[in-house]
């Protein structure tokens, strides 16, 4: 059994035996043969945003969005808003 631990939370779980999300998405990236779907890059990619939110209380909202466009702001509102009341029901 391989003894490398995981870097991506405080469980620090073996490489072999991975206990969340985080750590499989850390380890299927550094694996080059198997690409993820667009899915596992959608999900990557909330999961990034959401850290850096969290993590980064001093980014303001108006910074973190400054990238998108008007229309893309209000298409990425109603994605989230239907994930969202999907995730509630």
């Amino acid at each position: 059994m391989n003894d490398e631990k995981c870097p991506c939370c405080p469980n620090h779980c073996e490489k072999d035996n991975l206990g969340c999300g985080r750590g499989r998405e850390y380890y299927s990236k550094s694996n080059d043969s198997k690409p993820l779907t667009i899915n596992e890059e959608i999900i990557s990619n909330l999961r990034k945003c959401g850290h850096l939110l969290h993590h980064n209380k001093e980014i303001e909202n108006s910074n973190f969005l400054s990238v998108l466009s008007d229309n893309e702001l209000n298409e990425l509102h109603k994605i989230l808003s239907k994930i969202c009341s999907n995730i509630e029901r």
